[in-house]
């Protein structure tokens, strides 16, 4: 690697200078950075079911834009209920926001006979079942479903709502959508803070020194600064998953930083000057901490085997972070303390210092009995392996979300009440080669049969359908008669309601939607509903007609099957790149297995975790093996890397297995501390899967520690190594 460090200390301020205005760029670019989420943001690229969902879109129109609005209703409705929600409706249908609203106003225009409504204010559930509850269903254009615009949208609800003292509750995808965006960014003021002072707070115990903490800080401040800057200038916003990429870049980033302190405290306290000990530092350490950076990027990197775009994103942003961190690291560190040299002041290392101590005990204990320590790593491994029979996949979209949080209780309210708001759809398609109609009898009689079923299967749930829609018409127009009635007057029917069904079939009229808004739903509920539909219609329907089932709500959960997939493959071709870094760079088979022993251990006993706690595993939980492993190797090479210099300055083993764990790990728990106690704050997520996520990279770093300091020690004592020899160290 090219040496840069005669530079950097011979021109100080011209590398800072150009730091500072690179960021001042960067800086700038983020006031364009934009927030939003969208439930197709989770849909997996390329897959059968998504093509279905878009195709969907295509032939009708967007079934995630509907706002449903909860309100009180007397026990007897009066001229001046009605009244006073048509001042509303009519404030509503005077805005310039929404396609259709849907109230009790038209059901009571209906009874009264005073104008035409809506058919569908016949066929949603205007009032919830127990009759104390009424809604308004909003439909939104589709130019305002956007983050920002939804929040004028959603503001213009409340202000007009405001005023009457109905105890409204505003629910639907649209608010979902916004309140999730609200959430993340809650999220990022909550955990910058405590990341923060956790970070300066391990610092200055590490290191007694002012300036050793700010310099950390202002690094990864920066690295986080030109990542999101980057973002912003290519088009890329924060969403459900690359908003968690300030604080992860806070977390990571300061390891090189500590590492590289660490290092220079060696020279210094040799008594040797700042430059020479700076230029020392950098030398041993740019090729350690370049490949830490590289194995730790490869984990982030495994995510691009993700079909879903938002996690590859996610992946490559905090990659590009993590070498932008070890460029400032060995840049903007060095300038810095080259400019304010007079300011450094090291003391002499305190023998007694309770983590010294504590890693004295540890190398006792591992020279004394590496055959045991092995032994107990099996047979713990072998223990918690066992959690793994229990790993479910199992979810549902509001199972990220506290039962605490407003969004959630709100959702749950909107289910007992209306049947739920979540978007499911059966496209029912004819064969282009038989020519009958849609609006066909024998088309329409194995529909009405198919939405009996399905209704049996949801019956508080609101379902709309072409079907229902003529149905109710010709109810309306005689009572008395029969679904489906005689061709000719279907055909009349079809005409009559033409300006209101044009949603409900498609431009070529092959397919017919069946619109349902449906509860919460595991994903291995709605797979044993869907096999129950296919088989139903199967056996019901004639060859020429089929059924696909979509919606956000199918599609989502499906591609978190894919996804859990996708990531798993990643995690083992990450593990399979990071063997070959590691063998590759020592230039040794044994080498490469030894050192990924102690790294694959953490990750059997976080998969082991999750089994027994009984968590599924989802996309932010599946995405932690990958991440874990690319951060836990880093102290497996800054250990091999110590501890091949300790082999050629002595030819005794376990002295060299004890210099190292007294001083490289000194580095290495410190960075562990700083790692787990910023994951630890993730915990407080406002959802669930990311405080999960926390929980789980905790534990893993934490015993990958643990089997770096142990295990790994261990085995080099059992299986000795001999080194490729070369001039630089570590």
């Amino acid at each position: 690697m090219p040496n840069i460090s005669p530079f950097v200390l011979n021109h100080p301020k011209k590398v800072l200078f150009c730091i500072a205005l690179v960021t001042s760029l960067f800086a700038l670019s983020i006031v364009n950075l934009k927030y939003d989420f969208t439930i197709e943001q989770l849909f997996a690229k390329d897959k059968e079911e998504t093509e279905v969902y878009f195709e969907f879109q295509k032939d009708f129109s967007r079934e995630d834009n509907v706002f449903l609005l909860v309100h009180q209703i007397p026990d007897k409705i009066s001229d001046n209920f009605i009244d006073s929600l048509s001042q509303i409706v009519n404030t509503l249908n005077n805005s310039p926001y929404f396609i259709e609203i849907i109230s009790l106003v038209d059901i009571y225009n209906d009874y009264n006979k005073k104008e035409n409504s809506y058919i569908s204010s016949r066929l949603l559930n205007i009032v919830s079942k127990d009759s104390t509850l009424g809604s308004i269903w909003l439909k939104l254009k589709d130019d305002y479903n956007t983050f920002q615009k939804r929040s004028k949208v959603i503001d213009f609800l409340k202000s007009t709502t405001t005023g009457f003292d109905w105890e409204w509750t505003y629910s639907g995808i649209p608010v979902v959508r916004n309140t999730y965006v609200e959430y993340m960014i809650k999220d990022n003021i909550k955990f910058i803070p405590p990341v923060a002072l956790i970070l300066v707070i391990s610092l200055a115990f590490l290191f007694r020194h002012w300036l050793y903490v700010i310099l950390p800080l202002f690094t990864v401040v920066i690295t986080a600064c030109w990542i999101l800057g980057i973002m912003s200038m290519t088009g890329k916003g924060l969403n459900v998953m690359t908003y968690m990429v300030p604080t992860l870049l806070f977390i990571i980033g300061v390891s090189d930083s500590i590492h590289l302190l660490s290092r220079l405290n060696i020279y210094l306290r040799k008594n040797l000057d700042m430059k020479e000990s700076l230029e020392l530092s950098m030398k041993d350490m740019s090729v350690a901490l370049f490949l830490t950076s590289l194995t730790t990027a490869i984990g982030f990197l495994a995510l691009l085997y993700s079909s879903i775009s938002i996690v590859q994103e996610f992946g490559v942003f905090i990659a590009a972070g993590v070498f932008l961190a070890y460029v400032l690291t060995l840049t903007f560190i060095p300038s810095v303390l080259i400019l304010l040299k007079d300011k450094i002041h090291i003391k002499v290392l305190n023998r007694n210092n309770t983590r010294i101590k504590l890693l004295k005990n540890v190398s006792n204990f591992v020279k004394k009995k590496p055959k045991q320590i092995v032994l107990a790593s099996i047979f713990l491994t072998l223990v918690l392996s066992t959690g793994t029979l229990y790993l479910s996949t199992g979810s549902s979209l509001l199972s990220d979300l506290h039962p605490q949080s407003d969004l959630y209780i709100d959702l749950k309210n909107v289910e007992k009440w209306f049947g739920g708001i979540l978007p499911m759809e059966i496209i029912v398609t004819k064969e282009d080669s038989v020519e009958v109609t849609m609006h066909d009898s024998l088309v329409m009689g194995h529909v009405q049969e198919f939405q009996e079923y399905v209704s049996g299967l949801f019956p508080h749930s609101n379902w709309i359908s072409l079907q229902k829609v003529l149905k109710q018409v010709l109810y309306e127009i005689s009572p008395q008669s029969e679904f489906p009635p005689d061709q000719e007057t279907l055909d009349q029917l079809y005409i009559l309601t033409q300006g209101q069904t044009e949603s409900l079939i498609n431009f070529e009229e092959t397919k017919i939607r069946i619109s349902g808004m449906l509860p919460d739903l595991s994903s291995e509920v709605l797979d044993s509903i869907e096999d129950s539909l296919e088989i139903f219609a199967d056996s019901h329907f004639p060859p020429w007609l089929s059924i696909n089932v979509t919606g956000t709500m199918p599609v989502a959960l499906k591609t978190n099957n894919y996804l859990i997939v996708d990531l798993f493959s990643g995690f083992g071709l990450a593990f399979i790149f990071i063997s070959l870094v590691m063998g590759l760079l020592f230039l040794s088979v044994r080498i490469g297995l030894i050192s990924m022993l102690p790294n694959l251990i953490p990750i059997i006993f976080a998969a082991g975790y999750l089994g027994f706690a009984g968590i599924p595993i989802r996309p932010p939980i599946a995405i932690t093996f990958s991440i874990c492993l690319g951060i836990a190797v880093d102290d497996s090479l800054h250990f091999l890397f110590r501890f091949w210099q300790e082999r050629k300055d002595t030819s005794d083993l376990r002295k060299a297995v004890s210099n190292t764990i007294e001083t490289t790990g000194l580095a290495m728990l410190t960075t562990t501390i700083v790692l787990v106690s910023g994951f630890l704050v993730i915990t407080v997520s406002t959802f669930i899967p990311t405080a999960q996520f926390g929980i789980i990279s905790a534990i893993t770093l934490s015993v990958a520690l643990i089997t770096d300091i142990t295990l790994l020690p261990a085995l080099l004592i059992i299986f000795p190594v001999k080194f490729f020899k070369k001039k630089n160290h570590d």
